[in-house]
């Protein structure tokens, strides 16, 4: 047996052991990595679950402004009405100055009267407070919605008085001529008063003027509101 022969074999044993070797890693390391798979999965649906948060955070926000806008607006419309039931409730009491179609009377003493007749009783050509307090009663019964005297608006305290010979509107004093004047329908009014206290006013030789106004401004009351008994009633 050739000596050369094992030596040779033992190289070619060894040779093929490390071949071996060097093909299966080389096959390891191009086979895919099940845990290196599965982490890359994980990761990619990481991300779209990061996108589809800032999505629904993004919509989340939109919904809360538009909420937010919302109740802006309905807080805004329901200040909007509190004003203007405020304003209405302020014109009823007589509270705010007013404009509108209504009619100006005016009426003074008799003063052509008392002349030619300068011994007869003065009282008989004076305008009294009774006078006034009839004209106002009756441009209430024609649906007045307000009413003022010599610029003193009149309200539902309101007191025409006379205290000696002053006639007194709001406790404030007013002297002749007196001018009323009212808002309402215009050909109403003038059809009341013509008819009523104007008209005994007129055949007693008063100077008396009605006209008709299409811009008629009343003031508002400028006296105090007290009320020393009554007081809001409690609901329910």
């Amino acid at each position: 047996m050739r000596k050369w022969l094992v030596p040779i074999t033992l190289v070619c044993i060894i040779s093929g052991f490390f071949l071996a070797f060097q093909l299966k890693v080389q096959a390891s390391n191009t086979t895919i990595n099940p845990l290196s798979q599965k982490n890359t999965n994980l990761v990619t649906i990481i991300k779209d679950l990061e996108k589809e948060i800032k999505i629904q955070e993004n919509q989340i926000e939109r919904t809360r402004n538009d909420l937010n806008a919302l109740q802006n607006q309905q807080s805004s419309r329901k200040l909007q009405e509190l004003k203007n039931q405020l304003d209405r409730l302020k014109v009823m009491a007589g509270l705010t100055p007013v404009v509108g179609n209504g009619i100006i009377i005016v009426i003074d003493d008799n003063k052509a009267g008392l002349k030619a007749n300068p011994n007869d009783d003065p009282n008989k050509y004076i305008v009294h407070y009774e006078h006034i307090l009839n004209l106002v009663s009756e441009l209430k019964v024609g649906g007045a919605e307000a009413i003022s005297v010599n610029g003193q608006r009149l309200i539902t305290t309101s007191e025409i008085r006379c205290v000696g010979n002053v006639i007194l509107v709001n406790t404030t004093r007013i002297a002749p001529p007196f001018e009323i004047r009212a808002i309402g329908s215009p050909k109403l009014l003038a059809e009341i008063v013509t008819n009523g206290e104007l008209e005994l006013l007129k055949s007693s030789n008063y100077p008396v003027t009605l006209q008709e106004e299409t811009e008629l401004i009343i003031p508002a009351y400028k006296g105090e509101l007290q009320f020393n008994y009554s007081q809001p009633a409690k609901e329910g």
